[in-house]
């Protein structure tokens, strides 16, 4: 995935030291681990590593991006088929037909860009990506259910709450409720 649309670029992440470096500092901002990952979930250079290096390689079906803002580096995007999960994380889902449904997340690692419309206008170009390039007939996202910006979001960019996932996430040490919502391709 490449997408360049007016001051918002999307790209694969590398296997490159600075790629690593960007994870590690958004991976260990704590205003960023409250709502992603999780405070008690801090990573080192070596964890980042060890995550993200397999994705880049396709030793794993997530495909990982960052994102920039008028040509600096302020989040990460990461995108993935549904039919290539492991069966009980689609049955989890409710997903019986998982052909052509992608899953997606995306977190603002520079935290002074939250609340600018950036994540709206970066979600909006990689469902249009999913949509229109890659065929996809429905995308899913699993936001915690306190997430309350996310969520508004993910409605901004059309996605409507499907289900609720109770204990669906284990965040900061307890098991955390998340929204299943999902935007459809408009034929």
């Amino acid at each position: 995935m490449l997408i360049i649309k007016e001051e918002i670029k999307i790209r694969p992440m590398e296997n490159h030291k600075n790629d690593y470096l960007l994870m590690e500092k958004w991976r260990n901002d704590e205003k960023v681990l409250q709502f992603y990952g999780g405070r008690d979930e801090p990573y080192d250079l070596e964890k980042v590593i060890k995550t993200y290096k397999p994705r880049i390689l396709g030793k794993e079906p997530l495909i990982p991006c960052i994102f920039s803002y008028q040509n600096i580096d302020i989040g990460y995007l990461q995108y993935y088929e549904m039919n290539k999960l492991p069966e009980h994380i689609r049955q989890m889902y409710s997903l019986e037909y998982t052909n052509n449904v992608y899953g997606i997340d995306l977190f603002i690692g520079e935290t002074q860009y939250w609340n600018q419309g950036i994540g709206a206008k970066v979600l909006c170009l990689a469902i249009e990506y999913i949509f229109n390039t890659l065929e996809g007939l429905k995308v899913v996202i699993d936001p915690h259910v306190k997430n309350y910006r996310a969520i508004r979001c993910y409605e901004k960019c059309g996605f409507v709450k499907i289900k609720l996932l109770p204990c669906h996430d284990l965040h900061e040490g307890k098991y955390q409720d998340c929204w299943l919502m999902a935007r459809e391709r408009n034929n």
